[in-house]
C-alpha cells in the first residue's frame, strides 16, 4: 500500500471516529484519544514520532553524519461488536514502502474465543512474528535508541499470517503459535525472498513460530509481549520480578541467487529481571540455514546481547527521571556460499556482515514523561572481524534521539 493511500485511510477513519456521538470520549498525552460505547465499540487513536542525529566514525568506510526520522506512526486499536473482537492498525509514514517495509506496519483482527482463567485467541493479518522478546516488544519502549544488533539481525520481523495467542495464570504465562509467509529474522540477506512485512510466500510451504514466556514471581507487565516496555519505572511494588522465555522458528524460504529452497530452524532464549529501578535483560539467538538442491550448504550463525539499565527516582517536584544503561552484544556469522547468513544491522555501520561483530553501547536517557517523551544520548563502540578480502574495522557511533508519543 502506498503512503498516499495510507494517509487517505487515516483521514477517513479519523472522520468516522470523530463524527460518532458516543457516551465516552477521553484524551491523555502519550495515550492518545479514546472513544468507547459500552461493550459494542472502542477506538483509541495515538501516535509515535522518533527523530535522531547520528554520526558514525567508520575506520574503513566513509564517515556518516545524518539526521533520521526512523518512525512516524499512527495507531488505531480497539474492539468492535463485543470486547473479544479486537483490531489493530498501525501506519508508518517514515517507512520505505519497499518489500521489507511498507506504510502499513500492522493490520490484524483477533477473536478471543475463550476468556476467564486463561485467554485464547486467533489473530490474523500482519503483525510481529512474536519471535524474540526485545524485537516483539514495542519500539516506543526501547531503553536504547534501537534494539540490539542481535535482535535486528535474528528477530524484529513483521509478517502476514495467523497466530494463536494465549495467556493464563494472571498473565504470568504467555504463549503464541503461528504460521506465516516470511521468516522470523528481519536481517536476512537481500537475495532471500521470504522476508519483509508485505512479502508473499514463495511456494506451498509456510514458516512457523512457537513462543512461550513465564513470569515466576508475578506478572512482569500487562498484555501480550508486544506491550513490553524496557526499564523498571515502578513506583509502588519494586520487588524482584522477571520472565524467562523460549522461541522456536521453522523457516521455509528461497534464495533467489542460488535458485534453491532454504530450510531454517531458529532458536531464541530470553530473560528479563527488574528490581528497585534496575533491569537486566538478555537474549541468545541461534539458526541453522540449509540450502537445498545440488548446491546444498548449511550454516549456523548465532548472536546474543546482555544489557543492564537503571532508572533513577524523580527528584523533588521534577517530572524528569534520568536513566542509564550499558549493553554488550555479538553476532557470529558462519559465512559461506549461502546468502541468508549475511545479516544486516540497519544503519549501524556494519552493513552486510560477512564475519563477526561485537558492540558495546552506553546510554543516558532523560525521561520527561516516561517513554512517551524522552531524549537519548548514546555511544556505541563496534568491532567488526571480517572474513574474505575485507579488513577488520573498529567504528564509533554517536546518536542523539528524541521521542514523543501523543
Amino acid at each position: 500500500m502506498t503512503k498516499s493511500t495510507a494517509l487517505l485511510t487515516f483521514a477517513v477513519l479519523s472522520t468516522i471516529a470523530f463524527a460518532q456521538e458516543g457516551p465516552s470520549w477521553t484524551a491523555k498525552p502519550g495515550k492518545g484519544v479514546s472513544f468507547k460505547d459500552g461493550d459494542s465499540f472502542g477506538l483509541t487513536i495515538s501516535g509515535q514520532l522518533q527523530a535522531n542525529w547520528s554520526f558514525a566514525a567508520n575506520e574503513l568506510d566513509a564517515d556518516v553524519n545524518t539526521f533520521n526520522v526512523p518512525r512516524a506512526r499512527l495507531f488505531f486499536r480497539g474492539h468492535a461488536f463485543n470486547p473479544n473482537l479486537l483490531y489493530h492498525l498501525q501506519l508508518d509514514a517514515a517507512d520505505s514502502g519497499s518489500a521489507r517495509g511498507g506504510a502499513i506496519k500492522e493490520g490484524w483482527a483477533q477473536w478471543n474465543f475463550h476468556t476467564g482463567e486463561y485467554t485464547l485467541g486467533l489473530r490474523m493479518g500482519q503483525t510481529k512474528t512474536q519471535y524474540g522478546f526485545e524485537g516483539t516488544g514495542t519500539s516506543a519502549g526501547t531503553f536504547f535508541v534501537e534494539t540490539s544488533a542481535a535482535t535486528r539481525a535474528f528477530a524484529n520481523a513483521y509478517s502476514r499470517g495467523a497466530w494463536l495467542m494465549g495467556s493464563g495464570m494472571e498473565n504470568k504465562l504467555r504463549w503464541s503459535a503461528g504460521a506465516m509467509n516470511t521468516d522470523t529474522a528481519s536481517g536476512m540477506d537481500g537475495s532471500y525472498t521470504d522476508v519483509g512485512e508485505e512479502g508473499a510466500n514463495s511456494d506451498n510451504e509456510l514458516s512457523y513460530v512457537l513462543t512461550a514466556n513465564f513470569d515466576p514471581l508475578g506478572a512482569l507487565f500487562e498484555g501480550d509481549n508486544q506491550s513490553f516496555r524496557q526499564g523498571d519505572f515502578r513506583t509502588d511494588d519494586k520487588s524482584l520480578k522477571g520472565t524467562i522465555g523460549v522461541g522456536l522458528g521453522l523457516g521455509n524460504g528461497r534464495d533467489a541467487t542460488a535458485g534453491e529452497d532454504v530450510d531454517s530452524m531458529a532458536l531464541n532464549l530470553n530473560t528479563v529481571w527488574s528490581i528497585e529501578g534496575f533491569q537486566i535483560m538478555g537474549e541468545y539467538f541461534m539458526r541453522t540455514d540449509e540450502l537445498q538442491g545440488a548446491t546444498k550448504d548449511e550454516e549456523e550463525p548465532s548472536g546474543f546481547y546482555l544489557s543492564g539499565t537503571y532508572v533513577m527516582p524523580k527528584s523533588g517536584d521534577s517530572k524528569i527521571q534520568w536513566g542509564f544503561g550499558v549493553r554488550f552484544g555479538m553476532i557470529e556469522t558462519d559465512a559461506g556460499n549461502l546468502g541468508p547468513v549475511n545479516y544486516i544491522t540497519k544503519g549501524r555501520g556494519i552493513g552486510d556482515l560477512d564475519g563477526d561483530a561485537t558492540e558495546i553501547t552506553l546510554i543516558a536517557n532523560a525521561f520527561y514523561h516516561g517513554h512517551a517523551a524522552k531524549t537519548q544520548i548514546e555511544y556505541t563502540w563496534q568491532d567488526v572481524d571480517a572474513t574474505g578480502n575485507r579488513d577488520d574495522a573498529t567504528n564509533h557511533i554517536f546518536t542523539v534521539a528524541f521521542q514523543l508519543c501523543f
